[in-house]
């Protein structure tokens, strides 16, 4: 276990944040959840990957620019809320007054 109530409930002081024996059991579990979520990138297989230290030595891959799939505005427009009475256009509730 990396942290404990206490703990958290230490840090929150520090920097000034209010925080109640509730809100530090939550923070408790919620931190724990992420310290086994980066643990789990020690199973992420990288051989063969070079270390980086920065993108900016390396060109973006480029890829060709095709169109994989057409919409039509029929096609489109079939799944509209409301289309206007030519159905060439969406017609949305207005929000602001």
């Amino acid at each position: 276990m990396y942290f404990t109530k206490e703990k958290v409930k230490a840090n929150a002081k520090m920097v000034r944040i209010g925080m109640t024996d509730e809100m530090a059991e939550k923070m408790t579990s919620e931190l724990e959840n992420v310290i086994e979520w980066i643990k789990g990138l020690d199973d992420v297989n990288v051989d063969g990957v070079e270390p980086l230290n920065s993108v900016a030595d390396h060109p973006l891959p480029r890829r060709t620019d095709t169109i994989v799939v057409e919409n039509t505005r029929e096609e489109v427009l079939s799944s509209a809320p409301a289309p206007d009475d030519e159905g060439e256009f969406f017609t949305v509730p207005k929000i602001i007054e």
